[in-house]
């Protein structure tokens, strides 16, 4: 699925630091600084937002005002496009806000830019992605795929 900017319920009115998400998940969740993550040997890097890193989070990735959050259990399981993708979309919710369609087309058009999302890997985010049926905040995997086609198509990025 890919979660949006999650609520901070659980912290009050306040947005949480980086350091207080992990300490509230527990468990193995720790924060990676700015710049210092790696998805198979790659950096990423998300601006000067660190990363949680999350094995108990229940997404793929996640995205807080100023932090993104991913689960390596669950990235474990997909190839490098689609990780790449989902780190990319994540980060796109920090510069673009929550709307799902457009931290897509951040994404697809990032990779393209910075030539890790080819056209068999946009194939690939595709094959991941269309099975999701959609849900309050998502459009169904297909229709987001057709929109990331033509994000990813766009002549003025380059």
């Amino acid at each position: 699925m890919i979660a949006a900017l999650l609520p901070a319920t659980a912290f009050a009115d306040d947005i949480p630091t980086p350091e207080e998400y992990a300490e509230h998940v527990g468990g193995d969740a720790h924060v990676v600084p700015p710049g210092e993550l790696t998805l198979d040997g790659r950096q990423q890097i998300c601006g000067q937002r660190p990363t949680v890193i999350d094995s108990q989070l229940d997404d793929y990735g996640a995205a807080y005002p100023g932090f993104l959050i991913l689960n390596p259990r669950l990235l474990a399981k997909v190839s490098t496009p689609v990780k790449m993708w989902i780190y990319a979309h994540e980060c796109g919710h920090q510069f673009r806000g929550p709307d799902e369609e457009t931290a897509d087309c951040f994404a697809v058009q990032r990779g393209r830019r910075q030539g890790w999302l080819d056209e068999n890997g946009l194939e690939e985010i595709c094959a991941f992605i269309s099975p999701s049926k959609g849900d309050s905040m998502h459009f169904s995997g297909s229709h987001r795929c057709e929109y990331m086609r033509k994000c990813f198509a766009d002549p003025a990025i380059r």
